[in-house]
């Protein structure tokens, strides 16, 4: 009986085939014209969690005349599914709030806009390398969020006998996304977004 025998790598890191890790994420967001401080216009924001990175294309079912024993499918309209950020509360970080009260002007009317922002923002949030060997890491994979704004801001239950951190959720509706992811593993071979 004969034997077969196969070559082996010595370490899974040179394998392409290993999968991505999904808890190294930054996510940044663009609040153009925003009346936010300056500083901040650009906001790299700590998030446990995003989800919500999805697109669903309808069906479209129609019969045919002559043709009518089965039904012919064809796609409609897409929708992106919205997006949830979860991350804890922290002091003195109200940019999500602040956020949020650009839209109440929006809708109310209050004034307080002087036409330069808008309540819709550019979101990115980027997939890094794993592991890490280098000071500088690189973006592996990435989303860019189109037209984001808030569509609810909730906050994690307050119990005395929990032993917990305060969360935050924030869900933002969009108008879709773009996703890139590079072509090989290793330091020096990463994606940029537009």
């Amino acid at each position: 009986m004969a034997t077969t025998t196969t070559t082996q790598k010595p370490s899974l890191a040179t394998l392409q085939t290993d999968p991505l890790r999904n808890f190294k994420f930054q996510v940044q967001i663009h609040l153009a014209g925003s009346t936010l401080d300056s500083s901040k216009r650009k906001n790299q924001l700590g998030f446990m969690s995003v989800s919500g990175l999805s697109i669903t294309t309808d069906v479209v079912v129609y019969r045919q005349g002559g043709m009518n024993t089965t039904t012919q499918k064809m796609p409609g309209q897409s929708d992106f599914a919205p997006i949830t950020l979860s991350r804890g509360l922290i002091c003195g970080d109200s940019d999500i709030y602040a956020w949020l009260k650009q839209l109440f002007m929006v809708m109310q009317g209050t004034g307080g806009n002087p036409g330069n922002y808008n309540f819709r923002a550019i979101m990115d949030i980027y997939l890094l390398d794993h592991p890490v060997t280098t000071k500088t890491v690189s973006y592996k994979a990435g989303w860019r969020v189109y037209n984001c704004w808030p569509t609810s801001i909730a906050f994690g239950d307050l119990d005395s006998g929990a032993n917990g951190v305060e969360l935050q959720q924030i869900t933002l509706a969009h108008e879709g996304w773009n996703f890139k992811i590079a072509n090989s593993y290793g330091p020096g071979s990463g994606i940029s977004l537009p």
